[in-house]
């Protein structure tokens, strides 16, 4: 066994030291500037895909991943929150009434849409939960190096709608 091949193997074994080995080179890597440039934190994304090319089931458990993703949109919560009160005093009850007409004729196509293809409410609802978001829109690159998603094991069992796929829940964001 050469040591490339003693690294991947540690690597496999030790999903801990993966994650903190890739959050720590990433983070160096990110601090090199070069001519005023440096990655800052996406560093750490590429050193994760660099990790993940070595060898196919180099990954970490779904718990990380998820948690992930909800520690990032808190952020995002926590970040956009003051900025969002403060609008309140500039232009923000025309702009938030703005939203709320473009939710209520979401909502109100939705509806009209299910209706006519003759979907259950519950997709209905699911349809637009995730038609003004783009959280879902990591749902299948995250999928795609996992177990097959829950619309293909449907797909096998032929209880599908051709609709039902995860690209296809946010229609907004398609065009």
């Amino acid at each position: 066994m050469n040591l490339y091949d003693a690294i991947v193997q540690l690597l496999l074994e030790n999903k801990p030291l993966l994650l903190f080995l890739v959050i720590a080179i990433g983070y160096f890597i990110g601090r090199i500037r070069v001519r005023g440039f440096s990655f800052g934190v996406a560093a750490v994304l590429f050193v994760g895909l660099a990790f993940g090319a070595m060898h196919p089931d180099m990954a970490l458990p779904d718990i990380i991943y998820i948690l992930g993703l909800v520690l990032f949109v808190y952020t995002i919560g926590l970040r956009s929150g003051p900025s969002f009160f403060a609008s309140f005093k500039k232009s923000g009850l025309r702009d938030n009434l703005l939203v709320f007409g473009i939710l209520v004729v979401s909502a109100a196509l939705t509806i009209l849409l299910g209706k006519l293809m003759g979907m259950k409410s519950t997709l209905t609802a699911g349809l637009f939960c995730g038609s003004l978001t783009n959280t879902l829109h990591w749902l299948p690159w995250w999928t795609s190096s996992r177990t097959p998603s829950p619309t293909q094991h449907r797909r096998q069992r032929g209880t599908c709608w051709p609709n039902q796929s995860w690209g296809t829940r946010s229609p907004t964001r398609l065009a």
